[in-house]
């Protein structure tokens, strides 16, 4: 017995035009945004020692691989387009689950990474534009906006130029990494850094600490799901959407593990915890005041292809919805020439540059840490539940390691959760809140489709 497939992407009028290198250009750029330019002294100040902020880089990348290899057998298995949306409507049964999902992701989560992305590089651009503009307030979200209108442009005319895009970027971001940790390593001296024993001891029991220094680490490890969402539009999906999972996973494991040592090295460990700009930090030690334009250039590479792989992977969520009628009509059309979600990719704009002018996206990312690992735990769970439901249900790319492999994702994940639900309570409470406020808009798309169906079906009427 096998599930009942949604329509397929190429009837609904997507073009398969993902190749195997643009889908791990797409995990990879979408992986290494800002976060590792500056969490690693947010981890480093809540682990408390070298070895333990490594530690939790460690557990996360392991954590988040696990997902990741989840997501190669679902993807593999049901190659559509809406990703986490799609498994969640397969495996429970229910479209509550997966509308709420990808409301979340789409209307809140997805619109408030693409804001603060493009505010990222709009500040980074200040280094540079900051010679001839006043970079005031207004002009940072001037920025922040033309950057995200842009980008959506260039995917509006095409899922292969937003591809391009996106390997071009991924190329310089992981140019740029591998610098620094040249840099780093390279660097005399240091080592001794990695064997300090804290100065000051870190406050509050290691537990919650080490859940806290994780929100962090696994915010910049975000995006190993991205290529699922365009399953719809990946070549031969079968075979490249868990091969483009697993090798992205593994380039950015060795990449983040390195640069944590690279800024190990060159930084005193103390130094290293009150850092917000680590990168910046370490390389001006390394190379001197030369090394701010470097780095300011390569934060704003690495925003960049993030903000393409976020803009192109988010809005095929809002189109796998409105396709299933649980969404804006709308969103579920393809442009007749471009072969885009045009719609979904113009809305989720006007949505991510609201965000961008408020200012309020910051906030609304950090009520999502709880929601997030949610879904993704359901999402990994699913492989369990496909399992054992549908037992001949095709799969191209089994999962290492199964049952241990989602078992060990999903212990992890409550344990996390329960730190981040009893630590971060008020912050949980709003995003569960917002999450929440889409059951009404569900009940509401909800009779609206079984309308529909009753008045095309005339067997049904009265």
């Amino acid at each position: 017995m096998s599930p009942t497939p949604a329509p397929d992407d190429e009837r609904r009028g997507l073009a398969r035009q993902l190749g195997l290198r643009e889908a791990t250009a797409i995990v990879i750029g979408g992986i290494i945004g800002s976060g590792i330019f500056m969490t690693p002294g947010i981890v480093a100040r809540q682990a408390g020692t070298p070895a333990l902020a490594l530690l939790v880089w460690t557990v996360a990348g392991g954590l988040a691989f696990c997902g990741a290899l989840s997501f190669a057998e679902l993807g593999a298995s049901i190659p559509q387009t809406g990703g986490t949306y799609q498994f969640l409507r397969v495996a429970y049964g229910t479209p509550l689950v997966a509308f709420l999902c990808g409301w979340a992701f789409f209307f809140v989560d997805g619109t408030g990474a693409i804001a603060s992305l493009a505010t990222t590089f709009a500040t980074y651009s200040g280094f540079f534009l900051g010679r001839v503009l006043p970079m005031s307030g207004a002009t940072l979200r001037t920025v922040a906006v033309l950057t995200i209108g842009i980008i959506g442009a260039i995917n509006y005319v095409g899922v292969k130029a937003g591809g391009r895009t996106q390997v071009v970027f991924t190329a310089l971001k992981i140019v740029a990494l591998v610098g620094i940790i040249a840099a780093g390593l390279l660097s005399e001296g240091g080592w001794e850094h990695l064997r300090a024993t804290p100065s000051v001891r870190p406050e509050g029991p290691l537990g919650p600490r080490f859940a806290t220094g994780m929100i962090g680490a696994l915010f910049s490890y975000a995006g190993w799901s991205y290529t699922s969402y365009v399953a719809g539009e990946v070549d031969n999906p079968r075979r490249n959407l868990p091969l483009s999972i697993i090798v992205g996973m593994v380039v950015v494991l060795a990449a983040y593990l390195a640069v944590n040592v690279a800024y190990m090295k060159v930084l005193p460990f103390a130094e290293l915890q009150q850092s917000a700009l680590v990168a910046s930090d370490a390389m001006q030690r390394v190379i001197g005041p030369r090394s701010a334009g470097l780095i300011a250039a390569a934060v704003m590479v690495s925003t960049i292809g993030a903000l393409n792989a976020v803009t192109l992977v988010y809005a095929r969520i809002a189109f796998a919805m409105a396709g299933d009628g649980l969404f804006f009509r709308r969103l579920s059309k393809v442009h007749p020439r471009y072969r885009t979600p045009a719609n979904a990719i113009v809305v989720q704009g006007i949505v991510a540059a609201l965000f961008a002018l408020s200012g309020s996206f910051e906030q609304i990312v950090d009520y999502f840490a709880f929601i997030d690992y949610f879904f993704f735990g359901l999402a990994v769970a699913s492989v369990i539940i496909l399992r054992h439901r549908f037992p001949s249900m095709p799969r191209p790319f089994k999962m290492w390691g199964y049952p241990v492999t989602p078992l060990l994702f999903l212990i992890t994940t409550a344990w996390y959760l329960s730190q981040v639900i009893t630590h971060r309570f008020r912050e949980s409470m709003v995003g569960i809140g917002i999450l929440l406020a889409g059951i009404p808009f569900y009940w509401y798309w909800r009779r609206a489709q079984t309308a529909a169906a009753a008045s095309s079906d005339p067997a049904r009427v009265g």
